[in-house]
């Protein structure tokens, strides 16, 4: 029985409900009913094993992905770093998915962190079976069994038999059901510690789009409905007879040409689909791309860029180097069978040299980027606080710049500063000035730290 609170006794929020397990899925809209069916029978079985006296509840997320949405404050909503177990619903999808790939990468360094190897916490279930192998570090070990390699479940998923509407429920599901509960009530009572969110940026994803794992293909294209259409089309195409990697547009919310540069260095060829559109979203911006073709120490990875025009784009709004022309144009070709051997054919040639040719000539000393701009630009954009409008209006007047000079609020944020960079370097403490103003707003910030670590030590050389 609850006590009765004592009159004038201030009432405090209740606390938040914890997290017995999240559910971790990358699957088409279409089948999210399927997700929350079992997510839901998985709960209620679990609730039925702890009895109504312990508090929590099973967590799923459907809500759609924004476009540049930091993935730290996703993971964190998600669960991963309080949650006691994670449920990850295996599948070709899966595999491909930034989310996906952050929310197991931190969840497993978390079980590493606090020593939790032998608690069952981390909790693979075979959602789709697919043709591709799976990364290392997922190994069949750990996905649950139901101990017979005939049944459907383990032949071709769980998909294939969590009930639809009213559909009788299978012994199968059932004995699945059961088992990853057990499962979860297992790992409440090894009571995984939480893990603070701050770091978790730092840990490099195991699988998907931004790993390390080697693969022939990269494709990237803006999140447009047009682009979207031309780049299922070419994923379709390539796959058909290469391992290919999606780099999705929410990828790109914070540091795209560290993307792009990973992304070189990891496969033989990386497809960007260009169009009008693409070349103002933050994903394949121009100015993102100029800085690709502009930096030096790519020289010998960017023949393996392939650029390829989805539609016309006028002189002015092309990067630097490139032009719509020498088999990279596939609009205005009514062929499908020409559109494909153009694509194909982009992707096949050989490599011979450096591409000299499609470099920007070397910039006015007084535009170019140097190696410690972009450095102070990398640093600055993980700042949590410059990523909104308002404060970045604060932070630029906090500066001392010229407020005439201000870029415009509206773009994306690592070019707005390195707008802003490029503003600075004209007066002698301009650097300077830039990391006072952080600390000013944000003093106690691991970002606002190594912004003045990295201003303190530089030393102007030739290029500055």
């Amino acid at each position: 029985m609850t006590a009765p609170v004592p009159p004038g006794a201030a009432v405090e929020d209740p606390p938040p409900v914890p997290h017995w397990f999240f559910t971790g899925y990358s699957d088409v809209r279409a089948n999210f009913p399927l997700v929350e069916r079992f997510h839901n029978d998985v709960q209620h079985r679990v609730k039925m094993m702890l009895g109504n006296a312990v508090p929590g509840a099973g967590f799923v997320d459907f809500k759609d992905i924004i476009p540049g949405e930091y993935w730290e404050k996703r993971v964190v909503e998600h669960g991963v770093c309080t949650a006691r177990a994670m449920l990850a619903l295996y599948s070709p999808s899966y595999f491909q998915s930034h989310w996906c790939a952050h929310e197991w990468t931190v969840f497993n360094a978390r079980l590493g962190r606090f020593r939790r190897e032998d608690a069952r916490c981390l909790i693979g279930v075979l959602w789709q079976r697919g043709g591709r192998k799976w990364p290392a570090a997922v190994t069949a070990a750990q996905y649950v069994t139901l101990g017979d390699p005939e049944s459907i479940y383990e032949q071709a998923g769980l998909y294939y038999i969590v009930p639809r509407g009213n559909e009788p429920v299978r012994g199968e599901y059932e004995r699945l059901v059961n088992k990853v509960a057990g499962l979860v009530v297992g790992a409440h009572a090894a009571a995984l510690e939480p893990l603070k969110a701050d770091g978790v940026d730092k840990l490099r994803p195991v699988f998907g789009a931004e790993s390390d794992l080697s693969v022939d293909c990269v494709l990237a294209y803006a999140d447009r409905d047009t682009d979207r259409r031309w780049g299922e089309w070419a994923y379709a195409q390539l796959a058909e007879r290469r391992d290919v990697d999606v780099l999705p547009a929410e990828c790109f919310g914070r540091a795209p040409a560290r993307l792009l540069r990973s992304s070189l260095r990891r496969a033989q060829r990386v497809v960007v689909l260009l169009s009008r559109n693409s070349l103002t979203d933050p994903c394949l911006h121009r100015t993102v791309l100029e800085e690709i073709y502009a930096d030096r120490e790519l020289a010998p990875d960017l023949p393996r860029l392939i650029p390829m025009f989805i539609e016309p784009v006028p002189e002015e709004e092309t990067p630097a180097g490139l032009a719509p022309g020498d088999g990279n144009a596939l609009y205005d070709i009514p062929d499908l069978h020409a559109k494909r051997e153009i694509l194909l054919s982009a992707v096949s040639k050989p490599v011979l040299a450096p591409a000299v040719a499609r470099r920007p000539p070397p910039p006015e000393p007084q535009n170019a980027v140097s190696h410690f701009e972009r450095t102070l630009v990398d640093k600055l954009s993980q700042a949590s606080s410059l990523m909104d409008d308002d404060i970045r209006r604060v932070w630029f007047e906090a500066t001392g710049l010229d407020p005439a000079e201000e870029p415009e609020s509206r773009w994306p944020t690592r070019i707005w500063l390195l707008s802003v960079v490029r503003v600075a370097r004209k007066l002698p403490d301009g650097y300077t000035r830039l990391a006072l103003a952080l600390e000013a707003i944000d003093s106690e910030s691991p970002e606002s730290v190594e912004v003045r670590k990295l201003v303190d030590g530089h030393e102007p050389g030739p290029e500055d």
